[in-house]
């Protein structure tokens, strides 16, 4: 991908209005991937116990965009923007939308997984 003048990444954390099964999760990973792909949006998305944390990627109006649609989703609330920043290059340009749930990101990313663990209980005690 070119590197955009205007790059930005944007963080939050949810709620699921209700658990996601896994071929919702699944729908939602293919239509999240698609717009991504369309909109030249990249980032990881992390689900566990109906806790949802993304970090998304791309340029500042596309970044907009999709954040839009994120917070008038309604199948989570308590939607909390952590951080919008800009940055210089992407950290995940090959992430179309990677997903980690419960026990992947346990297992790939320990420190990242006490980190969003830290957050939901902040957040939803």
């Amino acid at each position: 991908m070119p590197k955009p003048k205007d790059l930005v990444e944007l963080s939050y954390l949810s709620e699921a209005v209700s658990d996601m099964s896994f071929l919702g999760l699944m729908r939602l990973l293919e239509l999240a991937r698609a717009f991504n792909q369309k909109n030249g949006i990249t980032g990881i998305l992390l689900y566990d116990n109906q806790q949802f944390g993304q970090i998304i990627e791309g340029e500042r109006a596309s970044i907009m965009k999709v954040w839009k649609r994120i917070q008038d989703d309604k199948r989570h609330h308590r939607v909390e923007l952590l951080e919008i920043r800009e940055i210089a290059e992407r950290s995940y340009p090959e992430w179309l939308l990677r997903f980690y749930g419960g026990e992947t990101l346990t297992r790939d990313y320990p420190a990242l997984a006490q980190m969003v663990g830290a957050w939901i209980s902040i957040v939803w005690p």
